[in-house]
């Protein structure tokens, strides 16, 4: 999207929400309640009927999950073409795409509609990714990196949030991402002192790369707190420490200053920093960031471990079989009968009928 297009609309009335698989829709539903304009988009009506009351389900037609295969969710959409074009057709410029790397439907369907809508329509597309914990199965790192790697070759991707389930309980996580994502979109803060205009926060928004986020409440608002928060105590994954960062938002309290020399030194040198005052909480964007990279390799790590003990197994197991019986039976005698029958084995739906009586 062309950063300097002058729109009417306010921010938070020009974003929309798509939500993706199981996880992704729960997210969605977080910000569905919110306010955002959502649809929600699965394969399964076990997942779909975990989000009751939300609005706008769409099911993807002919599958009915797509048990962790991603080309089988490409598949799906492939086959659903007409929910694309309604979100192509959303009269919102900025579109919000959420779902897990690691299942089958969200990493398959979203980057797919991704790039569709990058290419196809000038809006701002960014993504929410949520990525598996060091527990989750071999199949679920699989998914998670080359979901990934699709991402990061993605021309004309805005900002990306990658979640880490590491970090805390999926229900925290959810509805965490949803009230952060929330505060930035919605602040109007203002004051003499300067403020961070609708403009800077899409242009944060639109920025290809990494974004990150702190919202802090005013009493619990340091510089020590926020780079806390930005580090280590959040629900992301850890930031890529090559000294890459497009931009840095501050918006502050009237009364705070947090120091935009102190979050520089922690993540590199920006194009440029958006500050602001006059909030009653300090939200604080760096965007821009790298893709997490080492997080993502040691995703990786974790699958080959996974591969390797697999295939251990199945070199290390015995061969076994299961050897042919002949039990002899004793001979009882029959009538004689006139004419020679021909015995016709039942079939299995035979069979199965006999199991009935």
């Amino acid at each position: 999207m062309n950063n300097n297009k002058i729109l009417s609309r306010s921010l938070e009335n020009d974003v929309a929400v798509v939500g993706i698989g199981g996880a992704g829709t729960n997210i969605a539903f977080c910000l569905e309640k919110l306010g955002y304009p959502t649809i929600h988009i699965n394969s399964s009506t076990q997942d779909e009927s975990a989000i009751s009351g939300a609005k706008n389900i769409r099911h993807l037609k002919g599958f009915n999950g797509c048990a962790g295969n991603r080309q089988l969710a490409e598949k799906a959409l492939s086959e659903n073409m007409d929910i694309v074009d309604e979100i192509i057709n959303l009269k919102e410029s900025i579109i919000y795409i959420i779902f897990s790397s690691s299942g089958g439907t969200g990493s398959g369907v979203a980057p797919a509609l991704a790039e569709m809508l990058a290419e196809e329509t000038d809006k701002t597309i960014c993504c929410i990714v949520v990525l598996p914990d060091k527990t989750e199965d071999y199949d679920f790192h699989v998914n998670s990196y080359k979901c990934c790697q699709e991402l990061l070759n993605i021309e004309g991707l805005g900002s990306v949030m990658f979640l880490d389930n590491n970090a805390d309980s999926k229900k925290n996580i959810n509805k965490h991402c949803a009230n952060m994502l929330h505060a930035f979109l919605t602040n109007n803060s203002v004051s003499e002192l300067g403020n961070v205009d609708e403009q800077e926060k899409r242009t944060m928004i639109a920025t290809p790369g990494n974004f990150v986020l702190s919202v802090l409440g005013n009493d619990k608002a340091n510089e020590a707190s926020v780079i806390e928060r930005l580090t280590t105590n959040n629900i992301f994954a850890p930031m890529q420490k090559d000294g890459r960062c497009e931009y840095v938002g501050i918006i502050n309290a009237s009364n705070k200053g947090i120091k935009k020399e102190e979050i520089i030194k922690l993540v590199g040198t920006p194009r440029r920093t958006f500050e602001g005052f006059g909030s009653d909480k300090v939200i604080t964007v760096v965007c821009g960031l790298s893709f997490p990279f080492d997080h993502l390799n040691n995703i990786k790590a974790i699958a080959k471990q996974k591969h390797d003990e697999r295939q251990n197994a199945i070199k290390t197991a015995p061969t076994a079989t299961l050897e042919d019986i002949d039990f002899e039976e004793e001979t009882v005698s029959k009538p004689v009968e006139t004419e020679k029958k021909v015995n016709k084995k039942p079939s299995r739906r035979e069979l199965l009928k006999m199991l009935q009586n």
